[in-house]
């Protein structure tokens, strides 16, 4: 595990991809200071009631496709998401540069939440960025185009590039392989902002490995954690493609064998 994250540290290893509890592999991490931290957490958001999250879209295809995934699903409590993300940010105090960036997305209802937590363990809120979906989702009245990332850093920030606004528009990523994907593109532009070439980025809830993809064309180095092992396959297979310049399905079918497991 730590031999992994000090390879890519050491610049012996352009990324990796870490199969385990974020807070575990964060402690057991060698002394490190990631440039930047880019995060997808679970929302606990996906109710208007905290009894009505275990039950949240009951028959909905989404839900029923990742009925076994409750945290995944946004049924994880309030006071479990804030324990989270303030174990997660002082966790990561001591492994962040002076200056570095951590993103964060997030939804309206918990963002107040994810603010408190951050700004608890010590961290500067910067701003607001708007990831406008271009077509809306599901619901009535004013339909839901959008989600949220707090730029937040450890004092104050460095930035890399000022030619980013904040409000991003991208198209929604196919969730094939996972429930809640982000787009590449989007990923590139909020790492172009918060790291150079050859920094080290962190992703500690790596999921189908979007932030990994987008680091690699970008020159960056990476690091991701991801604890459940179908999602750390499918990140290990898309780094792979990218790295090799083929197809994800002609990795799938073994048709590269160039590079090591990570």
């Amino acid at each position: 595990m730590t031999t992994e994250i000090g390879d890519v540290l050491a610049g012996r290893a352009r990324w990796c991809v870490i199969e385990g509890d974020c807070l575990d592999v964060l402690l057991a991490a060698p002394p490190c200071e990631f440039a930047a931290c880019v995060m997808d957490p679970p929302y606990a958001s996906g109710s208007r009631t905290e009894a009505a999250k275990p039950s949240r879209n009951a028959g909905m295809v989404r839900s029923t496709r990742w009925a076994n995934r409750p945290i995944d699903c946004d049924q994880m409590t309030t006071p479990g998401f804030v324990w989270t993300m303030r174990t997660l940010a002082l966790a990561l105090t001591s492994r962040l540069a002076p200056g570095a960036s951590l993103l964060s997305f997030i939804d309206w209802r918990q963002w107040p939440n994810l603010v408190g937590a951050l700004e608890s363990a010590n961290y500067r809120i910067n701003t607001m960025i708007v990831w406008d979906k271009e077509t809306f989702g599901m619901g009535q009245g004013f339909r839901l185009q959008h989600e949220l990332v707090c730029w937040a850093s450890k004092g104050s920030p460095r930035i890399c590039a000022a030619d980013v606004p904040n409000v991003l528009r991208h198209p929604r990523a196919d969730a094939e392989d996972h429930p809640s994907p982000k787009p590449v593109p989007l990923m590139e532009d909020l790492l172009r902002v918060v790291s150079a070439p050859d920094d080290v980025v962190l992703d500690p809830f790596g999921g189908g490995g979007a932030t990994g993809v987008a680091a690699l064309r970008l020159g960056r180095r990476v690091v991701l954690i991801e604890r459940d092992p179908g999602y750390a396959r499918t990140a290990r297979e898309r780094m792979r493609a990218e790295e090799s310049g083929s197809t994800l399905d002609a990795v799938r079918a073994g048709q590269t064998a160039l590079f090591s497991e990570k």
